[in-house]
This record gives structure tokens, sequence and C-alpha cells, in this order.
């Protein structure tokens, strides 16, 4: 009886140095199919993610937002690139940094339980590098190999169906 009533203060000074990933990797497919401005309603109504800047880049508003709960500043969004199709269309592509590696990790996992297909697994002198495809996404995860950091792009593609 002793070792339980021990183990739990241990346990529960452990679990204080744990902080959970703020997005999932579903939040950033969600996130590459909407403009701007309902992303950041999106991200603002989780409480979350706070806006940290915004630019102009091109002719269109690149923005990015940072973390504010667990470890303030690991995680970071950037959306607002995009790709304008000769029809006019827009495939926009969602960045995803991590300084916890575990983060980058549970987003491969993640990756996968979404269907994704494997298509390149490697690596080059910085990062192990995964790519996953499917007919409406490219994503592009990297992790770099000293286990500091890492990044997730998520890329829409143009989808050529039978109409």
């Amino acid at each position: 009886m002793k070792k339980y009533l021990l183990m739990l203060p241990v346990m529960l000074l452990a679990s204080l140095g744990i902080h959970a990933q703020t997005t999932k990797f579903t939040d950033l497919i969600y996130y590459a199919s909407l403009k701007n401005s309902d992303v950041y309603d999106n991200i603002m109504q989780n409480n979350y993610f706070r806006q940290d800047y915004s630019i102009d880049v091109n002719g269109h508003e690149v923005e990015y937002f940072k973390n504010i709960t667990g470890k303030p500043n690991t995680e970071k969004i950037e959306v607002g690139n995009y790709t304008k199709l000769y029809n006019g269309d827009i495939l926009r592509t969602v960045h995803y940094t991590s300084t916890d590696p575990q983060h980058i990790i549970n987003m491969i996992a993640q990756a996968k339980r979404f269907g994704l297909d494997l298509k390149f697994q490697g690596a080059d002198e910085a990062n192990n590098i995964y790519i996953y495809d499917n007919s409406f996404y490219a994503v592009s995860i990297y992790l770099r190999r000293d286990q500091t950091s890492g990044m997730v792009e998520i890329k829409q593609k143009e989808y050529l169906g039978i109409e």
C-alpha cells in the first residue's frame, strides 16, 4: 500500500511535464480547404492558437499562428499560400511546424490512419522524409534527424474526375 501512495505523487509530478499536441492532422487537412478568414475563425474559436502575424506575399495574405497552450510557441500553422489554376480554382497549402518531435511523429501516425498512401520514406542530411499522397492531397512530413523539430506540408491537388 505504501508503494502505491508513493507512486501517486510521482505520477502527478511526471504528468505536469507532459503537454498535449494542440492540433490534429485532420484539422490541417480541413484548413487546406478553407479561405484564410475561415481558418482564422476556426483557430480563434478553439483558443489553442493566436495569430502571430500576417504578411502580403505576391498579392495574397499569408497568416501565421502559434500555439498559446501547453508549451507556448512550440507549434505554428501557416495558411494563405496557394496556386491559382488556369480555370480560376485555388489549390491551398498549409504548413505546420513543431519544435516537439513527438508532435511530428504523431502526425505521421495520423496521416497513416487518415488513409494516405506512403509514397516515399527516406532521409537527407538533415531530415527524415515521409511523403504521403491520395487523389486530393500531397503531404510531406519532415522530422529533423537530431529530433529537434519537424514540419508538415499539406497541398491540395487538382482532382481530375469524371463529370
